[in-house]
């Protein structure tokens, strides 16, 4: 009987039915290597794979794929040519992210502009609610920010605390972007989970220019945080001498 189910295999193996153990191990195999030949921008390796038929969308178990590990490095080479193979560049790994959100957090401004004219969507949430444009302004990445705001990013959108790119930017001190949100039409008064605003975040940080901007498109100076706390309490209490100058001499706009 044994040897009757094992010649049953065989046969169902050969005419195409079943897929051996050793193949599969292949196949992964071929995969792990794609996808660590474009971490490493090994463009040749990358064609010699896809030759072989390796699917360009393979993922590793944390749902990286080729592109985003591409991406994730920089190697807009490699960007370039697994996208005009056929690489999806919407695909989100297991925390959400998308190839865009990697290329906007480092200011790849090449590689963003290279997935946005390949049809990535610039709204994308990864699971904490965050998009491409609220990882460029985190990181101060104006020339992405342009790009990004051009393609039909939205700069009021807010993550899964209320958080605006305005936030992040302001919060990190990022002048320039922070001026160019505003221009986008970002709401200066926009306030988070905890009622902070942009302005509060900036005096609690202590960063000076970005205040100075704020107060001049007509942040909010009275707004209180959940702790009860105003910008000009936040500079007050962190010693930020001359934001806490600028706040009590800030007049109300309009």
């Amino acid at each position: 009987m044994s040897r009757r189910i094992a010649f049953l295999w065989l046969i169902l193996a050969l005419a195409g039915f079943l897929i051996s153990p050793v193949n599969w191990i292949r196949a992964d195999s071929l995969a792990n290597q794609l996808i660590s030949a474009a971490e490493r921008g090994e463009l040749d390796k990358i064609k010699g794979l896809l030759d072989q038929g390796v699917p360009i969308d393979a993922h590793d178990p944390n749902g990286w794929t080729a592109l985003m590990k591409a991406t994730y490095e920089g190697h807009a080479q490699v960007v370039r040519e697994l996208i005009v193979e056929g690489a999806r560049v919407d695909t989100q790994e297991n925390a959400g992210w998308t190839s865009l959100m990697m290329a906007a957090q480092f200011g790849f401004r090449d590689i963003v502009n290279l997935l946005l004219s390949s049809g990535a969507k610039v709204n994308t949430r990864n699971h904490t609610g965050a998009t491409a444009l609220m990882f460029a302004a985190l990181n101060g990445h104006q020339n992405a920010i342009e790009d990004l705001q051009a393609a039909g990013a939205g700069v009021n959108e807010v993550d899964n605390k209320k958080r605006t790119a305005l936030m992040f930017a302001a919060a990190n001190g990022h002048d320039g972007a922070v001026q160019q949100l505003v221009s986008f039409g970002a709401d200066v008064n926009a306030e988070d989970d905890k009622n902070s605003t942009a302005l509060i975040l900036a005096a609690r940080f202590g960063h000076e220019a970005v205040v100075r901007i704020l107060l001049a498109n007509c942040a909010d100076v009275r707004i209180t945080d959940r702790q009860g706390k105003t910008a000009l309490r936040w500079a007050l209490e962190k010693q930020h001498s001359k934001i806490f100058q600028l706040l009590v001499a800030a007049q109300p706009c309009g």
